[in-house]
């Protein structure tokens, strides 16, 4: 399984956990997202995903994308696990030219 690492840092970087949050519930890949949440340090934003759960605002089965892990071990361990639960919200997006070029050509 290829795995990518980053470290919270300023908004930006903020911007893109949850912008792969949002690629994986759109089906531009279907990998989870991790959080080694190392002394509670997430649980304040585990806990807004959890409210918006509650509200209705983020489906239950979407919710299951995010990972967390008190331990590196633990998290790479349920991260290998994974299965996706959620619906795709869009057609699973291909990145590959040549077959997007052929598929627009028999349509």
């Amino acid at each position: 399984m290829m795995v990518d690492v980053m470290f919270l840092g300023g908004y930006g970087t903020m911007e893109e956990l949850l912008e792969m949050i949002t690629w994986s519930q759109l089906g531009i890949h279907d990998k989870p997202v991790g959080l080694l949440n190392i002394d509670g340090y997430y649980d304040c934003l585990l806990r807004l995903f959890d409210k918006g759960v509650e509200e209705g605002f983020i489906n239950l089965s979407a919710r299951n994308i995010v990972i967390s892990a008190k331990t590196a071990q633990e998290l790479i361990q349920r991260m290998e696990e994974y299965i996706p639960l959620h619906n795709q919200v869009a057609p699973t997006q291909s990145w590959n030219v040549e077959e997007n070029h052929a598929n627009h050509k028999r349509a």
